[in-house]
């Protein structure tokens, strides 16, 4: 299941990229960005600022579960048995199905309309989510037939999956973007939902099959911001074959109102992002680390790799 294919993006890959996002993921990270990629199942997003109070989407509710609140018309989730009746009848698009049905020929043809971008820039296509790892099959066709059409591709993920499933997909990528959040599995588990066991075995075979990885750590303020991690992050990453490379991911709440389209809390709505200051100086206590061991460590700014040296 596919909830948002994103264009020409110059992110998580070389060049300009499409960005495929697979719906599902078996983490609940306390930040998610794309809380909408986390269900395995189709969801109804609202958009209230798009509701012109035309009422076609509660004259088709079954359930009643919608009501005018505030000029706009709203869901109440605890009766909604997502129909998607509402989604259907609604011109202003106010609300929205999230999450679709997708075959590997269908997909790739939208990934291959941007082939001549992908020439022109050294890009290709980046599958990310939710958890790409999750859906090995449907991951593993889609990505050989990339390779097949010469389109480079990379895999941005959490790391946690079934190993021995989505190994067969590994000949076709040319590039990872691993996540790791903490080295404490105690502390993985109150944020993410889960341990980071699975991530860690994950990580080392993967990082066996010669394709070049970049880890991740998106730096949550009193989460897992303090030296201890970062640096035990790198510790892990030194053992690494095949990465080179460590970026810290400041945290920003660019997703908050996607929380709110789907009706639920976002429970970090008082953590501010880091300060340039704290990021240069995990940046410099990473790389007091690698840098010995030929790998560095730097974070983004301004779509600029700041490498602090150690």
């Amino acid at each position: 299941m596919i909830f948002n294919i994103q264009k020409c993006s110059i992110h998580d890959g070389a060049g300009l990229r499409t960005l495929v996002f697979f719906k599902g993921c078996p983490l609940h990270c306390l930040w998610c960005a794309n809380p909408e990629s986390q269900s395995y199942q189709p969801e109804i997003m609202e958009i209230p600022r798009k509701c012109i109070a035309c009422r076609a989407c509660q004259k088709v509710c079954s359930e009643a579960a919608i009501s005018l609140q505030d000029g706009e018309y709203r869901i109440d989730r605890s009766r909604c048995k997502k129909c998607f009746r509402c989604t259907d009848v609604c011109y202003a698009m106010s609300k929205e199905a999230v999450g679709e049905d997708m075959d590997v020929d269908s997909l790739f043809q939208e990934i291959h309309k941007d082939r001549r971008f992908y020439q022109q820039s050294g890009g290709g296509v980046t599958f990310s989510g939710g958890e790409p790892l999750t859906q090995p099959d449907f991951l593993a066709e889609v990505a050989k037939k990339c390779r097949k059409n010469r389109i480079n591709t990379a895999i941005e993920t959490c790391g946690y999956g079934n190993y021995e499933a989505f190994k067969k997909a590994l000949p076709y990528i040319d590039s990872m973007f691993i996540d790791m959040k903490h080295m404490d599995s105690k502390v993985h588990t109150r944020l993410t939902g889960v341990g980071n066991e699975v991530i860690l075995d994950n990580i080392r075979a993967i990082s066996t099959h010669g394709i070049p990885i970049t880890i991740r750590t998106p730096v949550i303020p009193g989460c897992n911001d303090s030296i201890d991690n970062i640096e035990a992050i790198a510790g892990f990453i030194k053992e690494l074959q095949n990465v080179q490379e460590y970026e810290l991911l400041p945290y920003h709440q660019l997703g908050v109102s996607k929380y709110v389209s789907l009706g639920v809390p976002y429970q970090l709505e008082d953590t501010a992002p880091p300060a340039d200051e704290e990021m240069a100086e995990l940046v410099r206590r990473a790389n007091r680390i690698l840098q010995p061991c030929g790998k560095r460590c730097f974070y983004t700014k301004n779509n600029k790799k700041e490498i602090i040296e150690c």
